[in-house]
């Protein structure tokens, strides 16, 4: 394939020695010390796609870089006006609808706002019944 003028190709691969022996895996996240600790909520903008709304108290797998939690609904703070971007009081999203969202998840995950980590502040919501995607979720912050 042709490069762009001043575009160079990389192929490289990557070790990694560690000072103790870890159970870790590909897809896995290694951080440094300074980085934030991970946490098991956070404040989330999320884009509804499931036929079936969204709604406080319900659980579903997110999917965060390789690796599957279980993540709650323990709020609903508003929904989005995707035509004015006004918020208005919501208990559940819709299918084609937007929302800001309080998220509880099973394990602590390295979470940070999208605006910082692409990688690390977007995730998806995945129906645990149909296994359908449902949401595409973007870490608030």
């Amino acid at each position: 394939m042709p490069q762009a003028s001043g575009a160079q190709h990389i192929n490289a691969s990557y070790g990694v020695v560690l000072d103790r022996e870890i159970d870790i895996s590909r897809g896995d996240w290694l951080l440094s010390e300074s980085a934030p600790a991970g946490t098991q909520q956070a404040t989330a903008t999320v884009a509804w796609l499931d036929k079936q709304p969204l709604a406080i108290g319900r659980t579903y797998w997110a999917l965060l870089g390789h690796r599957w939690v279980k993540a709650k609904v323990s709020a609903i703070h508003h929904r989005i006006d995707i035509d004015t971007l006004a918020t208005e009081p919501a208990c559940e999203l819709q299918a084609n609808s937007m929302g800001q969202v309080q998220l509880q998840f099973q394990a602590k995950l390295p979470l940070q706002p999208y605006r910082l980590s692409r990688g690390l502040g977007g995730l998806i919501l995945v129906n645990t019944a149909s296994h359908a995607t449902a949401g595409a979720v973007l870490i608030d912050g």
